[in-house]
């Protein structure tokens, strides 16, 4: 039996408040639960010098919604970059960036050559004001529910310098909110929303069918299974090539690569994806490559990748386990990983030190190996809480980065006995004489007024704000509520959220209404 000072257990009554913040009254007012399909069939291909996508995108829009549409809602999110005046860039200057204000035009980048369809209809569409990364089309008949339309529309995207996700560094490509994508509508409205650094993401599931045509020198990772044999054996002879040059590795091989020669000739290689609302992929001519394999409990096998450059190679050459272990780990604690490959990619990132995308996450530099396992572990995890427990980050960013952050946490405690970079347990809990980062960085901003509750829109926090109210203090009250209920009994409860809500959109009181309903502690 743990022993809480009465001081202690105030604050874990409000912090758990503050966190499970939304009443009975908020869910029972809303209609009931339904969910929007998104299906997509993309084409398109690179020119490596000029930096620029070719191609056509079709999405089949299913309303489930009780409600009859009159126009859809889509968004361009690469058109952030297209300007100075974007809700991006002003969001860089509010956080003290000049980076993509002063850059040249020709860094700048977008979507253009949009001509869009509706069931072989040409519509009126226009940009929402002021954002010209939302688009509002106008259907030429009113979409009724449990109706579909079929959405086309060709497009260039001229890559941007990496200013934030979506950019490239020389000829590496990080094609990320790379293609038109229609807005959540939700029992809310709809979630239109300009791209943001500091705010997250909130798509419709459905499904994706893309081919991409570029140099065949390039090694590409993505979302979804590739369908390429060619490219399989490509693949494969990259990670016997990787296997033998790191079988003689010293710390003398790391450093910068330069880029091969493109290839003259071309590959045309094809992805599918099921059950995802999003699609990423990353091209790089120096990618090494590994590969591994994760047998779950069911005894379902998930291939694991890892593709990385001569830049903290050193790293990067034990990043094949960490992919592993954080698969079975979130398997085990959360639920079982529903699709057929994960991925993690070494590339230029200008948004942190990771990001994740379903079955696909690109890492940025580490300042060490145990670091890199963490943030790899960290974006895996992701997977769970973003890629199958879809939540609005926009909006409630603590149930996607904060409960995420809290298994981070139990990761490298389990693994390095160490609570990471968030472990999430102030030092008065745990009985050690330091405080931790997040713990001073709270106190900072509270005792100086300043602090904000994690229920707060992303794009409404500060900087300092943000990583305590999405990942330090969510993490926290979630450790509390392990030590509270008995990890047993929490980790059943979640992984009965799990399994309620995959491939669903939870909400803060759905997350709220799970644990207080009645159950049986095993």
């Amino acid at each position: 039996m743990k022993y809480y000072t009465p001081l202690t257990l105030q604050i874990l009554k409000i912090t758990i408040a503050l966190v499970l913040l939304h009443t009975w009254a908020d869910l029972s007012a809303q209609k009931p639960y339904f969910q929007q399909e998104a299906h997509y069939r993309i084409t398109a291909a690179l020119d490596d010098e000029q930096h620029r996508l070719s191609g056509a995108i079709e999405i089949r829009y299913v309303n489930h919604s009780p409600d009859t549409l009159r126009e859809l809602y889509i968004h361009l999110w690469p058109n952030a970059y297209q300007e100075r005046s974007t809700a991006f860039a002003r969001q860089q200057l509010d956080a003290g960036s000049t980076k993509f204000y002063f850059a040249k035009d020709s860094e700048l980048g977008g979507l253009n050559n949009l001509d869009f369809k509706v069931n072989s209809q040409a519509v009126e569409w226009r940009y929402k004001p002021g954002n010209p990364d939302i688009a509002i089309l106008q259907l030429p008949a009113p979409l009724l529910p449990e109706r579909e339309v079929t959405l086309v529309t060709p497009f260039v995207l001229q890559f941007p310098a990496s200013f934030s996700r979506l950019g490239h560094v020389g000829q590496s490509y990080q094609a990320t909110q790379w293609y038109p994508k229609p807005a959540v509508y939700d029992r809310e409205g709809w979630h239109d929303m300009p791209y943001l650094e500091m705010g997250e993401f909130y798509s419709e599931f459905g499904s994706f069918d893309v081919s991409l045509t570029l140099p065949e020198n390039y090694v590409v990772g993505a979302t979804g299974v590739l369908q390429t044999e060619s490219e399989r054996v490509f693949l494969d002879k990259k990670v016997e090539d990787t296997r033998v040059m790191m079988s003689s590795f010293t710390t003398d091989n790391t450093g910068q690569d330069t880029f091969p020669a493109s290839a003259k000739t071309t590959k045309t290689i094809r992805y599918l994806a099921e059950n995802v609302h999003d699609f990423a992929w990353f091209a790089d001519k120096r990618f090494r490559v590994q590969r591994g394999e994760v047998v779950l409990p069911s005894g379902r096998k998930v291939d694991t990748w890892v593709m990385f450059t001569r830049t903290q190679e050193n790293l990067w050459k034990d990043a094949i386990t960490y992919v592993d272990r954080s698969v079975r780990f979130y398997s085990e604690l959360v639920g079982e990983y529903p699709w057929p490959q994960a991925t993690a990619v070494q590339s230029a990132l200008s948004a942190g030190g990771g990001m994740e995308y379903p079955m696909i996450t690109v890492i940025s530099t580490a300042s060490g190996a145990s670091s890199l396992d963490e943030v790899i572990t960290h974006e895996v995890g992701h997977n769970w809480f973003y890629g199958i427990l879809a939540s609005n980050e926009r909006d409630h960013a603590w149930l996607d980065e904060g409960i995420n952050t809290y298994y981070e946490g139990r990761y490298m405690r389990r693994y390095y006995r160490g609570g990471g970079t968030f472990s999430g347990l102030p030092a008065f809990v745990t009985g050690g004489s330091a405080y931790e980062l997040d713990e001073l960085a709270y106190l900072f901003q509270s005792r100086r007024r300043l602090d904000q509750a994690p229920e707060t829109p992303s794009d409404e926090l500060t900087r300092v704000n943000y990583f305590l109210g999405a990942y330090a203090k969510p993490a926290a009250a979630m450790r509390y509520l392990e030590n509270y209920v008995g990890t047993a009994y929490f980790d059943q409860v979640m992984q009965d959220y799990y399994r309620s809500w995959q491939f669903k959109h939870p909400r803060p009181a759905d997350f709220r209404a799970h644990w207080e309903r009645p159950r049986a502690k095993t």
